[in-house]
């Protein structure tokens, strides 16, 4: 699974320092002046504060103003999550999901996802539902308990919970199989801004699976998808499509996609 940096510094987490002191580690971490964010950062954390300490955990964990070291990466996100920091939770669950820095345990992914769920992480409901969806090392298959947690994450507007969601009713996996449902939960998802619902949603109106076939709206979703989430391949697959438009309806392509907004009304047929 992908872990974002900006969980932990991005102001998710509550410093128990001198707000000063951290933040000047913060803008140097921002500018990549990684010596400064280090100086700043290293006495907070053996101080004991878990902002530091999980901030101190991305930079060995990407290998920023100090070698790479996963291990140290796990012992200092560990400290900021035993304290309660739920973004460092979901961090930590994230590398015994990979194992980096520890020996691969699903089962100790769940641990810390479920940690942060309490405390409301949208994010650590998403991922307990997609490792409940696929199981894994320690954790069985069981698509009823991932549809659980996927639609709670769904019900407060998370996007990838609201994709995910779809997959499950789409595949039949956890609920009855309904395809409107599904559609329904991309569309959601997709008025949010979400990437691969967009391109998803995209590829259904190319090929006409599930929808009716419309190469014009095929190929505003795919430069909506662009917009939110710049990706070469999908350039490509948009170009592609253009190509097979007329003039005319690749001009009217266009305006769909320009008079779409996140949180708009999607284009359909």
């Amino acid at each position: 699974m992908k872990i974002s940096r900006l969980l932990v510094l991005g102001g998710l987490l509550f410093s128990t320092a001198c707000l000063a002191d951290y933040s000047e580690g913060l803008t140097a971490y921002r500018a990549q002046d990684y010596d400064t964010a280090l100086r700043a950062w290293q006495p907070l954390a053996a101080q004991g504060d878990p902002a530091a300490q999980a901030s101190l955990a991305v930079m060995y964990y990407e290998g920023a103003g100090v070698p790479q070291d996963y291990a140290k990466a796990a012992f200092w996100m560990r400290k900021s999550a035993d304290q309660g920091g739920a973004a460092a939770q979901v961090f930590l669950g994230t590398m015994y999901f990979d194992g980096k820095g520890v020996q691969k345990d699903d089962a100790q992914a769940v641990l810390w996802y479920r940690k942060a769920a309490g405390q409301g992480s949208l994010q650590a409901d998403d991922l307990l539902g997609t490792l409940y969806y696929h199981g894994g090392v320690g954790l069985a298959r069981d698509p009823a308990i991932a549809v659980a947690w996927f639609r709670q994450a769904a019900d407060h507007g998370d996007a990838a919970g609201q994709y995910n969601l779809g997959i499950c009713y789409e595949n039949g996996a956890g609920v009855p199989k309904d395809m409107a449902q599904a559609l329904s939960w991309y569309r959601q998802a997709a008025t949010q801004g979400y990437g691969r619902a967009l391109y998803d949603l995209g590829q259904r109106y190319l090929e006409g699976r599930t929808v009716a076939q419309n190469k014009v709206i095929a190929y505003a979703y795919f430069d909506m998808a662009l917009r939110v989430a710049n990706d070469a391949n999908g350039l490509k697959l948009r170009d592609d499509v253009g190509a097979q438009l007329t003039p005319e309806q690749l001009s009217r392509a266009r305006g769909l996609s320009a008079a779409w907004a996140i949180g708009r009304p999607l284009p359909a047929n």
